[in-house]
């Protein structure tokens, strides 16, 4: 066997090993939840382009249906893979935008009997093409930042895994066609690598993954209304007695003071503020650290912290540049700045 060879069957087993997840995340799946249908349709729109480009490489004639099927795949992945991870943040309802982003891809399926090379996708439909998928990089960067604190550590591994593999694919396809510097082979390539590693993470954690909100609560009976009313009730309390001061604030003391039952609190901080009961706590502690270096410069950074209820100085530091992106230090320093210009 030659590697010509080699690399069409490694492409090829790729390939088929995602259109094999994609029919069971989408099919057969006893999960059928919106990100699991979701990383159905991205796994088969990769496999779609991937097998697209493997025949292309080593096909002499191929139906031009075929290569523009592929072709529409690869403007389905950006979107697919944006909305994932904002459905793994939130599960519900699709926004209308998402079908709009979809529109291309749509448009390039329904004229893919008469799209061709020479008249199309050589006279700058395929630059737009890899333009709009690269487009998207940044926006899953940023998405994925940005829901970051209701990702488990699990779901965080997978959707960095996921993302960081897909990116490398459409980067390549970007430079062989755009820039010019690398192999039309790397994309196919590539993805025939890190769809083995994804099928590897997922077989080890696809139960971890699949635990939604609503399966972790699905014994909790509580209307609509009274989750409402519960987190009015905790907001108020937060914001009128600020008990997120004490270093030692509990659930056990919340629920003692609100006269919420214990277990109810944990699935309404999920879902009614869409983060855990720490988060929650840090979030009001940050925003009070931001007025207090904003309005006392004379304070230390170490006692603001224990001011604001965190027990040390490490766990204030974290908290901070989780929620602002920089450290107490450098955030009063930028007032200065500001103040001074």
């Amino acid at each position: 066997m030659n590697s010509r060879d080699f690399l069409l069957i490694a492409c090829s087993f790729g390939g088929i090993q995602s259109l094999l997840w994609a029919l069971y995340l989408m099919l057969f799946s006893e999960k059928k939840t919106r990100p699991n249908i979701l990383l159905g349709g991205l796994f088969a729109a990769l496999s779609l382009r991937v097998l697209k480009s493997t025949y292309y490489l080593f096909s002499e004639e191929m139906s031009m249906v075929f290569i523009n099927l592929g072709f529409a795949a690869h403007l389905a992945v950006g979107p697919l893979l944006l909305y994932y991870l904002y459905s793994v943040h939130k599960d519900e309802r699709l926004p209308a935008l998402f079908w709009l982003q979809m529109v291309p891809a749509f448009l390039v399926t329904l004229l893919s009997p008469w799209l061709t090379l020479n008249s199309f996708w050589y006279v700058g439909g395929y630059t737009a093409l890899l333009f709009q998928s690269v487009a998207y990089l940044p926006l899953i960067v940023y998405a994925g930042w940005k829901y970051r604190s209701n990702f488990t550590r699990i779901q965080s591994i997978w959707l960095i895994l996921l993302s960081v593999g897909v990116s490398l694919v459409m980067i390549a396809y970007f430079s062989n066609w755009v820039l010019g510097i690398s192999s039309y082979t790397y994309g196919p390539a590539l993805y025939a690598g890190v769809t083995y590693i994804f099928s590897f993470f997922l077989l080890k954690n696809f139960q971890k993954l699949t635990t939604d909100k609503k399966t972790k609560y699905k014994n909790i009976k509580l209307s609509k209304s009274r989750f409402s009313e519960y987190k009015a009730k905790i907001t108020v309390h937060f914001e009128s007695n600020a008990p997120y001061l004490q270093n030692d604030y509990t659930l056990a003391k919340l629920s003692e003071e609100t006269k919420i039952p214990k277990h109810l609190l944990s699935p309404i901080f999920s879902e009614q503020f869409e983060m855990n009961f720490t988060e929650f706590l840090n979030s009001h502690r940050i925003r009070m650290a931001q007025d207090l270096l904003r309005d006392k410069p004379n304070i230390t950074v170490s006692a603001i912290a224990y001011d604001c209820g965190f027990n040390t100085l490490s766990s204030f530091n974290q908290a901070f540049k989780k929620i602002t992106g920089t450290t107490p230090s450098a955030y009063r320093k930028s007032l200065l700045v500001e103040a001074g210009s």
